[in-house]
């Protein structure tokens, strides 16, 4: 794959997006198939590279009606790199409204040189993002694909306790070897493929100047704000799904915690467009645990929608 880093303008003055695009490095007989762009939301914590090993397989796929144009890999403003960058923004926030990730990938969409044909897929917050974004302005999307999305309509009870033990959680290490034993061994970490694991330990971490110690980019008080920042959000986008106006594809795990099928099943059905496939065996984060099975799925999502007869054009 061919990737390019860029920066594009947050929503809010001085704070910035980075992003990796990716292409395939050759591409046969575009004129002869739908050209895409992929919008890729990461979910709370995690950054835009744990796409890689998913979207490699979508980009090599020789599809017979379309190609990945582009594929364009969002750190969210107090993620990964976009952490970095902002940190002086970042630094001892509390709250951060899910809003503000909407309003950041629509900034980020107005930033293109030829909107046309955006697909966006989103794991987990990130998927409520994109939900969000498509809410706030219709049409942006020409369709969603939505892989374990957090969406409920109860009380900030149970965000208070996710933050509360985000805020616990081992955030630093003293060494890379250190930490590649850490995240080998813990019981969240292990299930995940290897290479996202590999990934996770290469463009996650940053040397604190302070302590010198390796530390995760996304400081646990920037994932715990998110966490407290579904409070009104979250249920606003689930009370809000009828006004989605593109196809959207849901795919959740069958085990998943945050998006169980029966949950799911009932807060869609208001949806103009709307498909919904459980995988077998997979919980929350069937992403990053199964890459190549998740990635066949979207390329078979892609396959029948580009196949029907047009796909819609951007409305920004």
């Amino acid at each position: 794959m061919k990737v390019v880093r860029q920066i594009f303008s947050a929503s809010r003055k001085g704070q910035g997006i980075v992003a990796n695009i990716y292409s395939a490095a050759q591409a046969l007989h575009r004129e002869e198939r739908k050209g895409l762009t992929l919008i890729l939301a990461h979910a709370n914590g995690f950054h835009k590279e744990l796409w890689e090993p998913t979207l490699e397989r979508v980009l090599f796929h020789q599809s017979k009606t379309w190609y990945i144009n582009r594929a364009i890999a969002l750190d969210s403003y107090n993620h990964g790199d976009s952490a970095v960058l902002n940190r002086s923004h970042v630094e001892g926030e509390d709250f951060s409204p899910w809003s503000e990730n909407a309003r950041d990938i629509l900034s980020v969409i107005s930033q293109l040189d030829d909107p046309q044909n955006i697909i966006g897929i989103g794991h987990s917050w990130g998927a409520s993002s994109l939900l969000l974004a498509e809410i706030m302005s219709p049409r942006t999307f020409s369709a969603l694909i939505i892989t374990d999305p957090v969406l409920f309509s109860g009380s900030a009870k149970s965000a208070a306790g996710l933050a509360a033990l985000t805020l616990k959680r081992r955030h630093q290490w003293s060494s890379a070897q250190e930490a590649r034993q850490y995240f080998e061994n813990h019981t969240f970490f292990r299930i995940w493929d290897k290479r996202v694991v590999d990934l996770h330990l290469k463009h996650g971490l940053e040397k604190e100047e302070a302590s010198g110690l390796l530390t995760l980019k996304c400081r646990p008080a920037n994932e715990a704000a998110v966490y407290l920042g579904s409070a009104d959000d979250s249920p606003f986008t689930t009370q809000n799904l009828w006004k989605v106006a593109c196809p959207v594809a849901f795919l959740t795990g069958e085990k998943s915690d945050q998006s169980p099928p029966a949950h799911i099943k009932a807060i869609t059905k208001p949806m103009a467009e709307c498909q919904h496939v459980v995988m077998d065996n997979m919980g929350h984060l069937l992403l990053l645990e199964d890459p190549d099975r998740t990635a066949d799925w979207y390329i078979e999502f892609l396959d029948d929608f580009v196949s029907k007869p047009a796909v819609p054009t951007a409305n920004l």
